[in-house]
This record gives structure tokens, sequence and C-alpha cells, in this order.
């Protein structure tokens, strides 16, 4: 019998399985088949959400609408799981107005809990310069409901690369950042989930919007291609369907970032069209020059790239410029923020994040997190990992011990940018530990 289930929005993922558990149909989007007759499961995957169902195939064709699966999300989007009247007026009023100083924001970072009850620390987020001090006034820069649950910052910030960390460490007890980017004549607007153990930046949604215009929660198709997007980045999986893809390209005067997030989602496809992608790098770079994600992007086409010294707002990014700076030395820029970043990055999701040496070893001097030196193992634990270059050398080492050859064969039949590529690294601490191990193997140093 045709067998035709409808999903709600276009990327939810769709399985269908008989009685037997096995597989009869899957797709993104619409389902059309013929099935005989029989009890069958339908599943849904969107956003990182699962529903399912089961349905009767009868006599007759069987043709049913899905609603959308229960997805949480960090803004409070229509249609989710998650939204709440008193969070949306939140985000109208603040993405409008200033909670710090004056003028229209550049700005707004708003944390909301996702449920009723759990433990909301107002101050529990920090926005600070690239330099590492704080800009958001301290708990008088924010405005705060605790009977809605929610905490919101809002203020004027000079055009350039900013972090949004916790105030204090995360409960594994590292001193992490994430980069945020602030563009001239855009609000950036950063919307935390809090959980039951306080805030999750590492799961945030990020929107920009014209200055002085606000959030709107009008557009529900975009908000939750966004969302279907940013899962997708996490997983490394493509989770697009091309009806909100196309979207979300398009999107540059409206919301320039959700057009690199829709770049980036277009890159997990295994054969993505890079004209059109070179087609929407160049209708976003006006929109947003100097945006350090933007930059990331246009290195992948044929062109001077552009010397970014803040880091990028997406870990893809991040990657795309490293891999750069490998084959073409100085995209990041030496002795910048961007490139100190990219020899301290961590896997929290979709956003770039690093450890901040600096509050590490200042935690560390306290009699806090940790230590360098010979009295780390009775202070506390070891470091996670020595500097970049001897991370290079101890990558190295191992290859050679592996294959049974010599580090000096290692080198010479790995070129810099390959190694660059397999450790994550720039070129900087890349070329530093090749300068060491040549010298300690003997050869000339070149």
């Amino acid at each position: 019998m045709p067998f035709v289930v409808i999903p709600d929005t276009p990327s939810v993922l769709i399985t269908v399985t008989d009685d037997a558990l096995r597989e009869v149909a899957h797709g993104m989007g619409t389902i059309e088949t013929t099935l005989p007759p029989g009890i069958y499961r339908i599943e849904q995957r969107f956003a990182g959400a699962v529903d399912s169902q089961f349905a009767e195939v009868g006599t007759e064709a069987f043709t049913e609408r899905l609603p959308l699966p229960r997805v949480p999300a960090p803004a409070p989007v229509e249609r989710t799981a998650t939204t709440q009247p008193a969070h949306q007026e939140a985000a109208l009023r603040w993405s409008r107005q200033s909670t710090h100083r004056r003028g229209e924001p550049t700005l707004m970072v708003l944390l909301r809990n996702l449920r009723r009850g759990w433990r909301l620390d107002p101050y529990a987020l920090q926005i600070s310069a690239e330099s590492g001090e704080a800009v958001d006034g301290g708990a008088d820069g924010w405005q705060v409901d605790p009977q809605q649950g929610w905490t919101a910052w809002s203020g004027r910030l000079a055009p350039g690369g900013y972090r949004l960390r916790l105030r204090e460490p995360s409960g594994d007890g590292l001193p992490l950042a994430q980069a945020l980017w602030v563009s001239e004549g855009w609000t950036t607007l950063v919307f935390v989930s809090n959980g039951p153990q306080g805030p999750m930046p590492q799961h945030a949604s990020v929107e920009m919007v014209s200055a002085g215009t606000g959030w709107s929660p009008a557009d529900e198709a975009l908000s939750l291609a966004r969302e279907a997007a940013l899962s997708g980045l996490r997983q490394g999986i493509d989770l697009m369907s091309d009806k909100q893809l196309f979207p979300m390209l398009d999107s540059g005067r409206v919301d320039p970032f959700l057009g690199i997030v829709g770049a980036h989602a277009m890159l997990l496809d295994r054969s993505p069209d890079l004209t059109r992608l070179d087609d929407v790098v160049q209708r976003l770079t006006p929109h947003v020059p100097g945006h350090p994600d933007v930059a990331a992007l246009r290195t992948l086409f044929d062109g001077p790239p552009a010397q970014v010294a803040s880091p990028p707002m997406l870990a893809a990014s991040c990657q795309l410029l490293i891999r750069a700076d490998g084959i073409d030395p100085g995209v990041i820029k030496d002795g910048s923020v961007a490139e100190n970043v990219a020899e301290h990055l961590v896997g929290r999701g979709v956003w770039t994040t690093w450890l901040e040496e600096d509050r590490r070893l200042a935690a560390g001097a306290r009699g806090g997190l940790v230590l360098r030196g010979d009295d780390a193992r009775a202070r506390g634990p070891r470091p996670l990992a020595a500097d970049a270059a001897s991370r290079v050398e101890a990558y190295v080492q191992e290859i050679a011990d592996l294959s049974g050859t010599f580090v000096g064969e290692v080198l010479r039949d790995m070129p810099r940018d390959e190694l660059c590529r397999r450790t994550g690294l720039p070129h900087k601490p890349v070329d530093e530990a090749i300068q060491r191990l040549r010298g300690a193997t003997g050869e000339e140093p070149g």
C-alpha cells in the first residue's frame, strides 16, 4: 500500500522499521514508498532530538503528517520544547536596550534556565576583551530575573574579538574561553542554556541582527534550520536538506552568521558545491568585513588569504585557518591571540574553545588548578598537555617508535603542512618542533 509520512520541517531524518526491527525506509524529509500491511515504527531525528511512534498500515493508503520532535534549543524559538514567553520578552528587550552603560547594544548574552527549578547563578558568565580583561562591568552589568530564570547582559562594544567564559572554572577545573566577535553595524546575540550543572556555553546558539533592530522570533523556519545545522556540526555529519540549507546561504543581509553556519553545513556534504560556496563567501564579505569566520572560509578559494589575528567563533573555521596556515605561514598572524588560541584548543562542541593558560597558571600559583615544575605532583595534577611544540615533538617521536624508524626519516617523509594538519596546530609551533628535532638528531636545521 502507498505509505507517505511528511515531517513538520524538512531536515528531519526519518527511519521506518517493521515489526521484526528491519529497516524498510530511510531518508531526510518526506518519505514516499509502498509497504505491505502491518505495524511499523516511525522514528524522527532532528537537532539532537529523537521521537518515535507506531503506525498501522491496513488495506488503504497511509498518509500522516509528523509533529516536530521536542527539540531543546538555547534560543527561545517557537515550536521548540524550551521556548518560554518570558525569555522571549527578555531577548526582545535586551537585544535593543543595554544593561551595561548606554547606547544600542552590539552584543547580547542571554543565559536562561531550560527547566524551572534549576539553580541559576546570575553572574556565572563573564565577557572579556581579547586581553582577558573583563568588559561586562561585573554583577552591575547584568540584569537578572530569578523568578523567570534568566540573566542578561547587553552593551555597546567596539568591533573586534572578545571572550565568553565562566567566571569560575568549570566542573572539571578548566578555565576555558569561547571566541566572540562583534561586527560594525551588527548586534551579536548569544543564547546560552543553563542546565542542572550550570551554564553550558559549549551548546550556545549565536545570531546576528542589524544594530538597533533587535532579536525577532518570527522566522521559525530559519531558527530551526540553524539548530539542525549546529547539530550536524557537532556530530560532523550532513543533517541539512537543500530546502532548509539554501535560505541559510542567502541570509547574509538578514543574519550573516546564519550564512556562515550554512556554509560549514554545506562543507559536510561529501561533494560540496564549491562554486556556490564561493558565491556565498563573496556575498558575506562586504556585510561583515574582517570577520575571522568569513576569512577562514575564504582560504578555500584562490586569492591572497587575509591575515587573521583574532580567533573565529566556529571551531570548524579555526581548523580551516590552521590548515591554511600550515600551507601558507602567516595566515594566522604570528604572536596574535588567534595563534595562542590555536595552540591551546579544547574540543567542546562547535565553538572555538581554548584553555586560558594565564588563568590556569594564576590559579595554580594560588594552590588551585595545576602547576608546572617539580612540585606539581605534590601540589596537584600535572598540566593536561605540554606546550604546543613539545606536543608536536611527542607526536613525531611516537610515529617513529610505531613504525620502527628514525625521527629524521619521519621529518623527511612528512611535509610541514601535513604535520600541521595531523596535529591541528599552526605553523609556528610545528616549525619550532622540527628545528628542535633536527638539532637533536644532528641534522642541520633548515
